[in-house]
């Protein structure tokens, strides 16, 4: 695309800055796969995730309940590697996206399901809860609701493998007035997308307050197609805070690693540090 079309973009953005907020997800849902295709290798990210399961189990996993699991990305292929997979997400318009990737597929399936109330039949070897899913239970009664939930639901000797932001590693721009400001371009077909961030993080609460801003526009005629905004709250955690969590809800923590997942075959899981802001952790029920 070139520059002009891309100064065009931003002169829309402008102009529109008094668009309607919106609840998460509910319009994101349709734009997701296109921004986060190029931000996110969830293939290379599953092959490394791969690793870690055979570091801390006994036997290869054969079925993985993979919560919050949005429009599904993950939860594809992990099907596509040879598990018996479930995705389960409490956004109606993620689940479409899911859905309709998923037609004529009977592996995986997906499920309308709140994390901190699972209600299922079976038992799951592994239970993921990953990227920023985990964020969303901003209170530690919500946390303790999700680890018993979970615990049901994995077999003995199983894992629970979930991402956390790390209160440590937060950007210091986050902390200052004015937040710390980014922005991504995904271009999708004949519509070019970008979206504009702003995060704020509120350090009593560890809160991180983060806003979307979204403007998608038409690379052919240069309108503007669609603008939206969304507010997420994301609670971060330190090292400690979660593995006294696990510990409190009766999990092991087995191990806590840099959650950027490693990106190509060769890299290996490598432990967290004060300054990992995506922290990977490995958990398995008690008795």
């Amino acid at each position: 695309m070139g520059k002009g079309l891309e100064s065009a973009a931003f002169g829309r953005m402008r102009e529109t800055m008094s668009g309607s907020t919106i609840t998460h997800y509910s319009k994101m849902a349709r734009y997701y796969d296109a921004v986060y295709s190029s931000i996110v290798d969830y293939l290379s990210n599953v092959q490394f995730l791969e690793k870690i399961f055979a570091k801390h189990s006994s036997r290869r996993p054969k079925s993985i309940l993979d919560i919050a699991c949005g429009t599904g990305n993950y939860t594809f292929v992990f099907a596509d590697r040879g598990y018996d997979t479930i995705g389960m997400d409490l956004s109606d318009e993620m689940l479409h996206v899911a859905r309709e990737k998923a037609s004529g597929r009977s592996n995986p399936r997906f499920l309308k399901m709140d994390m901190r109330k699972i209600e299922l039949d079976s038992k799951y070897d592994v239970a993921t809860a990953l990227f920023g899913g985990f964020g969303y239970l901003l209170g530690e009664e919500e946390v303790g609701l999700f680890l018993a939930s979970v615990a049901k639901h994995i077999n003995n000797g199983g894992l629970l493998v979930f991402e956390f932001w790390q209160n440590s590693a937060v950007l210091p721009g986050a902390t200052g007035l004015s937040g710390q400001k980014s922005w991504d371009r995904a271009d999708d077909g004949d519509r070019l997308i970008i979206r504009l961030n702003l995060s704020k993080y509120d350090s009593q609460s560890n809160i991180l307050d983060v806003k979307f801003d979204f403007y998608v526009m038409d690379t052919k005629s240069r309108m503007l197609l669609d603008s939206f905004s969304e507010t997420h709250l994301v609670r971060t955690y330190s090292i400690s805070q979660m593995r006294d969590l696990l510990e409190r809800n009766k999990f092991k923590p087995l191990a806590f690693y840099d959650g950027n997942l490693g990106k190509t075959e060769m890299d290996e899981p490598a432990p967290a540090s004060f300054s990992t802001f995506r922290v990977l952790a490995i958990a398995t029920p008690t008795k």
